[in-house]
């Protein structure tokens, strides 16, 4: 990938276009990547898609020290994942570009929280969307990311539902609340276990807000599947 960053003039040429994403391998294993790292990958754009993808991440290189990103860029030389050709131009390899480019190219950003039945707490993973690649980050201690990288033809429906009922397996008195952005706006959906169905609620924004009802396990998968625009299959 290029050095060359966007400017909201437009004067320089997006730093994507034209990426052989196509050529770098998708890994199916996980990764781990620090704070200041994401932090430097964010850096490398100036665009809306990755001002959200920082919104998402809590990462915001705008205000990040120049000091945090100059360490964010070292560390990925360490790993391979940075390098610096004869006349200065960095590229990033490897998961760090496919990181770069799912952040810089996202359509939509997905937050799945999950709230323990105590209140406390919550925690949560982010799905990003792009074109080519997709990310399920999870946050890990000291503002580091796990993230599992994968294609876009992914059934995001089944993914996040599956994500949902596992919790629930776990603790049977969670909720999960999960927002969906696009350039149209944020959509959410409130879910937690009742009975042998669960209460899944649309556009919830506080305590006794949001419509809908009881449904079961299809149920759900529709409803999920609703906000990614998309019909469950059968």
């Amino acid at each position: 990938m290029s050095d060359t960053t966007d400017t909201r003039d437009g004067r320089a040429d997006d730093p994507l276009r034209g990426t052989p994403i196509a050529a770098i391998e998708l890994p199916d294993d996980i990764v781990g990547i620090g704070a200041s790292e994401l932090a430097y990958l964010l850096s490398r754009h100036d665009s809306a898609a990755s001002r959200t993808s920082g919104d998402f991440l809590l990462s915001d290189p705008r205000i990040a020290q120049e000091g945090a990103l100059i360490g964010g860029a070292s560390s990925l030389v360490s790993r391979g994942w940075l390098t610096l050709d004869e006349d200065g131009n960095r590229q990033t390899r490897s998961y760090a570009a496919l990181i770069e480019y799912v952040t810089g190219k996202a359509y939509r950003w997905s937050r799945i929280g999950f709230v323990g039945a105590d209140g406390g707490d919550v925690e949560y993973v982010a799905l990003l969307e792009s074109d080519t690649v997709t990310a399920l980050m999870q946050p890990r201690q000291l503002a580091s990311w796990f993230v599992r990288l994968g294609e876009p033809d992914v059934d995001r429906a089944a993914l996040v539902t599956g994500m949902m009922k596992e919790r629930f397996a776990v603790d049977a008195g969670a909720a999960v609340i999960l927002q969906v952005r696009t350039a149209d706006g944020d959509r959410t959906l409130a879910v937690r276990p009742q009975g042998d169905g669960y209460e899944a609620l649309r556009d919830v924004s506080g305590p006794g807000t949001g419509t809908g009802g009881i449904v079961d396990e299809a149920g759900l998968l529709d409803e999920v599947a609703r906000l990614y625009g998309e019909v469950a299959a059968a």
